[in-house]
C-alpha cells in the first residue's frame, strides 16, 4: 500500500519512520515544501520504502496527483493546512488523516473543527474514511475518555492533563511555536454546567499529585480539541450519560507557566496584525517566530538526547467521573512517552513530544492501510469500535508508551 505523508518535520519523521517497518506499507511518499528536509527524512527511516518530493501543502490538485494510488493522506504539516488537504483526499480517491485542528489563521480550533465537518458528507458520499485527532493530545486522550465513558453508567465530568519537563543547553523548539503560543493566548474553551463558554487565558490553576516520578504539579485550562469533540460526540455515540463538564489543562514547571502568561500578556503571541510606524502591518507571533533560532541539526540533537543533556519527558492523565452500580465511580489512564534519549536511540534527531505524538497517528495510521479501520466518512477516535480502541492502547506499549487504568468504586 502507497501513503502520503505531506510534512517532513519532526512529526513527519517519526511517521515516515513507524510506517517504514510495517510490512503492509509498500511505498512512501514523504512531500514537504523542503525538499532538502523530505529528502533527508526519507532517507534516513524510511526504511527502503520512501521517496521524497516538493509540495505546497495549500495546493490540494498538486496533493491531489501526488496522492494518486494512495491508500492514505497523512497530514503532518500545521492545521492551517487541513481544508486543502481534506479536499486533495477527496480528488485523490484516499483516506484522510491528521494529528489535530487547531488554529488557523481565521479560527479557533471549535471553529476548525466545525468547519472540517462541512466536509463529512463529501467523505461518505465517496465511501473513504477521514479520522481526525490521532496524536497525543488530541488523540490518545480521545480514546481513553471514550473507554472510560463507555464503562461507566453515569459519565459527568472527564478531566485532561497534560504535563511536561523540559530543559535544554540549546535552543529547542519541540513544537510549533506558533500553535502553541497562539493557542495559549486563545482564551480556552471550556464545557461546565453542559454548554460551552471561553474562560481566562492561563485560569483555572490547580496543582494536581500526578503519577510518579512526577509528583504535584500546576496545570492550567488550555484551548484544546476534546473539548470541542468529546461533549458533541461521546453522548451520540454511547448515550447521554449526564456528561456536564469536560476540559483540558496544560502544566509544568510553574516558573514555566508564569513566563508564558507574561509573554502572552505582552500581546507578541496575538496573530492579529498591528500597524507600524511605517504603515505596514504585521503578526505580532510572526515577528516572534521569526527571531526563534533553528533547532540543531538532527545529530547535534541525537549527540545532547543520548549524553543525557536533554531532558523532555512527560505524562498525560485522563479521569472520567461518574457512577456505576449506582455508586460514585471513576476510570483513569495515564500514558508515559518516552523520554528523549530513548528516542534518539532508535529516531536520531526526534523529541519526546514528537515520537509521543507521532507514533499514535502511525499506529491508526497503519490500521487504515491494514483495513482494521473501516468506518466511512469523518470520525474521530472516540467513535472507533472498542475492540479499535483496546488493540490501539495495547501497541502503544508495544512501542515503549506504557498506559495504566484505574478504576475506583466506593464500596459503601
Amino acid at each position: 500500500m502507497k501513503v502520503l505523508i505531506v510534512g517532513a518535520g519532526m512529526q513527519g519523521q517519526v511517521i515516515t519512520w513507524n510506517l517504514g517497518r510495517n510490512p503492509a506499507v509498500t511505498e512512501i511518499i514523504v512531500a514537504d515544501y523542503d525538499e532538502k528536509r523530505a529528502r533527508f527524512v526519507a532517507g534516513q527511516v524510511g526504511n527502503g520504502k520512501a521517496q521524497a518530493m516538493f509540495i505546497n501543502a495549500s495546493d490540494s490538485d498538486a496533493v491531489a496527483k501526488a496522492g494518486e494510488g494512495a491508500k492514505l493522506i497523512v497530514n503532518a504539516v500545521i492545521p492551517q493546512f487541513n481544508k486543502s488537504l481534506m479536499t486533495a483526499c477527496l480528488k485523490a480517491g484516499a483516506a484522510y488523516m491528521d494529528m489535530a485542528q487547531g488554529q488557523t489563521q481565521t479560527q479557533t480550533i471549535d471553529e476548525a473543527y466545525l468547519d472540517q465537518m462541512t466536509l463529512a458528507p463529501d467523505f461518505a458520499k465517496a465511501g473513504l474514511t477521514a479520522l481526525l485527532s490521532t496524536g497525543m493530545d488530541p488523540g490518545v486522550t480521545n480514546t481513553f475518555a471514550a473507554n472510560g465513558y463507555e464503562d461507566l453508567d453515569k459519565c459527568f465530568e472527564i478531566r485532561i492533563k497534560d504535563y511536561a519537563i523540559f530543559d535544554s543547553p540549546v535552543p529547542l523548539q519541540v513544537w510549533s511555536q506558533e500553535t502553541f503560543y497562539t493557542d495559549c493566548a486563545q482564551p480556552p474553551l471550556l464545557y461546565e454546567d453542559g454548554e460551552f463558554k471561553r474562560v481566562e487565558i492561563f485560569g483555572r490553576r490547580e496543582h494536581y499529585e500526578f503519577p510518579e516520578p512526577f509528583g504535584l504539579g500546576a496545570v492550567i485550562c488550555h484551548d484544546h480539541e476534546e473539548v470541542s469533540t468529546l461533549p458533541r460526540l461521546l453522548p451520540k455515540k454511547f448515550g447521554d450519560k449526564g456528561l456536564r463538564y469536560v476540559d483540558f489543562k496544560m502544566g509544568g514547571p510553574e516558573d514555566g507557566i508564569d513566563a508564558d502568561l507574561a509573554f502572552v500578556s505582552s500581546g507578541m503571541a496575538s496573530k492579529e496584525p498591528v500597524i507600524l510606524r511605517d504603515g505596514s502591518k504585521v503578526r505580532p507571533i510572526d515577528v516572534f517566530v521569526a527571531t526563534l533560532p533553528p533547532n540543531p541539526p538532527a545529530e547535534e540533537l541525537a549527540r545532547l538526547a543520548l549524553a543525557g543533556e536533554i531532558t523532555d519527558v512527560g505524562v498525560v492523565t485522563v479521569d472520567c467521573i461518574g457512577e456505576k452500580d449506582g455508586k460514585p465511580a471513576s476510570v483513569g489512564y495515564n500514558i508515559f512517552p518516552p523520554d528523549i534519549k530513548y528516542v534518539n536511540s532508535v529516531v536520531p534527531g526526534g523529541t519526546s513530544v514528537s515520537y509521543g505524538t507521532s507514533t499514535p497517528s502511525s499506529i491508526y495510521a497503519e490500521f487504515i492501510v491494514e483495513g482494521r479501520i473501516s468506518d466511512i466518512g469523518m470520525i474521530c477516535p472516540e467513535e472507533l469500535p472498542r475492540s479499535v480502541r483496546d488493540a490501539f492502547i495495547a501497541e502503544l506499549g508495544v512501542r515503549n508508551m506504557p498506559v495504566t487504568r484505574k478504576d475506583v468504586v466506593t464500596a459503601n
